[in-house]
């Protein structure tokens, strides 16, 4: 099948043989990675607080118990 892709004579060859692959790969729940990274990637403004202690019993992730913290926010808008 992907010989089929590889080796398409026509436009419209191309886009059939490229929807029937597309259909067993799904069909089959097949996964092809593009690419692997260990790690995750993210950028962030440092303008938002905490409360210290953390909530005993909550989720200490962003955005539920993280606020805005304008001192943090205006060393962010003027770097110095």
């Amino acid at each position: 099948m992907i010989d089929e892709v590889i080796f398409a004579k026509s436009r419209t060859d191309l886009e059939a043989a490229t929807k029937a692959l597309d259909r067993v790969l799904l069909w089959n729940h097949y996964v092809v990675p593009q690419w692997a990274y260990g790690n995750v990637r993210s950028a962030r403004w440092d303008r938002f607080g905490r409360p210290d202690p953390l909530p005993k019993y909550g989720m200490s992730a962003f955005p539920t118990v993280w606020w805005w913290d304008a001192d943090k926010a205006a060393k962010v808008e003027n770097p110095q």
